[in-house]
């Protein structure tokens, strides 16, 4: 069975994906109209490597599933890293206390999916592991 079958994290680390790409959109629309942006960061380099991230999970959940763990892990790590200067950084980057906690609360679901993902990718494998051996021995 396909990863992305048994895993119903992955639309949810997209989703959250989709998500980041949208608030460096308004940011970057928001910068360009003279407006404060969202958050402290925005850019059209971002969005780029957003959807990527998106690509390589697809691909990896679809064909690689030990790229796809790889890309989870980094994706884990780059959303915990965006969660700490929401409460770090100096709170007059954002337009608002909420878009603040907003990003802190957005990454922070971002991290959770990823390592929920790796969770049930491990379970995957063990299982295609127990599968495999089992019909070797069969």
């Amino acid at each position: 069975m396909p990863l992305i079958k048994f895993n119903p994290a992955f639309s949810y680390q997209v989703n959250y994906l989709l998500l980041c790409i949208a608030w460096n959109v308004a940011g970057v629309i928001l910068i360009r109209n003279g407006e404060p942006a969202l958050g402290p960061t925005a850019s059209l380099v971002t969005v780029g490597i957003l959807a990527g991230f998106i690509v390589l999970l697809f691909l990896g959940a679809w064909r690689w599933p030990k790229f796809y763990a790889v890309v989870t892990v980094v994706l884990m790590l780059v959303a915990y890293k965006a969660v700490i200067p929401a409460f770090t950084q100096d709170p007059a980057l954002w337009p608002s206390e909420l878009w603040r906690l907003g990003g802190g609360v957005l990454n922070g679901l971002g991290a959770a999916v990823s390592m929920w993902g790796l969770l049930l990718w491990w379970r995957w494998y063990k299982k295609q592991a127990e599968i495999e051996a089992e019909a070797d021995a069969g």
